[in-house]
This record gives structure tokens, C-alpha cells and sequence, in this order.
């Protein structure tokens, strides 16, 4: 029963073996650029969730202990600041899936 299972999860390995992240320098570089992709889509939502509690006004403002009011209009500069690293974001994804493309025609040319 043990050769069985052994047998298997090395069959298991083989199939695996070079197709993960690929074999070439290009698969492998195509591997890398889909998961700075997928990165940045994750960030992408946490930046959009954040945007959207700061122009909802669900976040609260502590007074320090000076008794100073707080400073003007913080959530218009907080929200300014996140919609700008949303829109590198955005333009980070598209250059990421243009180089992916030309990646994967390049491959494909080849007859990968």
C-alpha cells in the first residue's frame, strides 16, 4: 500500500516538474508577470475599499491631546493621495498584461 502512495505523489511531482513556473526563461518570466499582476489587483481593492470608507466619512478623526482642531479637510487630501496610487495601479496592471501579451505571442511564434 506505501509503494502505492509514494508511487503516485511521484507522478504527481512529474506532472508537476517544469510546468509550474515553466521552462524556458520566457514561461518563466510570463509566470512572474501574472503574479505581479494578481499583486496589484489585491492592492487594487484594498485601495478602492479605503478610498471608498474615506469619501464616506466612516473614518473617525482622534483629537490629539494639544486640544488643536484637527487639521482641514484631511479625508479630501487622504482621498486624493489613495486615488492617485489607485490610478499607478491601474496603469502598473495594463503595463504588466501588454508586456504578458507580448510575451505570450513571442512564445507562441515560437511554437511553445
Amino acid at each position: 500500500m506505501t509503494e502505492n502512495v509514494v508511487s503516485f505523489e511521484e507522478k504527481r511531482l512529474e506532472r508537476l516538474d517544469g510546468t509550474v513556473f515553466g521552462s524556458t526563461s520566457e514561461e518563466c518570466k510570463i509566470a512572474a508577470i501574472g503574479s505581479q499582476i494578481e499583486f496589484s489587483k489585491r492592492e487594487l481593492e484594498t485601495v478602492q475599499g479605503y478610498i471608498d470608507l474615506v469619501y464616506a466619512g466612516t473614518i473617525t478623526i482622534a483629537m490629539n491631546d494639544c486640544g488643536e482642531p484637527p487639521p482641514q479637510q484631511p479625508f479630501a487630501h487622504l482621498g486624493n493621495v489613495l486615488s492617485n496610487y489607485e490610478q499607478v495601479l491601474f496603469d502598473r496592471i495594463g503595463e504588466l498584461e501588454y508586456e504578458q501579451e507580448m510575451l505570450n505571442s513571442t512564445v507562441d511564434d515560437q511554437g511553445y
